[in-house]
């Protein structure tokens, strides 16, 4: 993983300087630049941590279906880092306006993942309490 993460930061160093030079002659390519090299950047990380998620997910199977406690959480940091690609996106292009929203869309996306938890965690606890 380390040598992935030395090489996406080479990438990215190299997509910046790159993009700033072109910035000065020709912005909409500096943009364009950028996001190819987020893109590539972030699908090659992915690309690298995607077996950790499944030997997770594998030894979360053999603990007796406690896969649904792994699944949450992983959904909550896709939707997450999802968001914060969007809005970085939006102030890229100096729509800061536009980024706040990408975020606020994401937070209430997080909540709403969340809520039959919470629903499941709370009729749990009344049930305890017998009420």
């Amino acid at each position: 993983m380390t040598a992935v993460l030395i090489k996406a930061l080479i990438v990215l160093v190299i997509t910046a300087g790159l993009s700033l030079t072109v910035g000065a002659q020709k912005p909409e390519y500096a943009f364009v630049l950028s996001l190819a090299g987020g893109i590539v950047v972030l699908l090659s990380v992915l690309d690298a941590v995607l077996p950790a998620f499944s030997q997770l997910k594998a030894v979360f199977s053999k603990a007796g279906g406690a896969v649904s406690f792994l699944s949450l959480p992983l959904k909550a940091l896709a939707i997450s880092y999802i968001t914060d690609f969007a809005a970085d996106t939006c102030r890229d292009f100096g729509q800061s306006s536009l980024a706040a929203k990408a975020e606020l869309a994401g937070k209430c996306a997080i909540f709403i993942l969340c809520v039959p938890s919470g629903v499941n965690v709370l009729e749990a606890a009344l049930k305890f309490a017998g009420l």
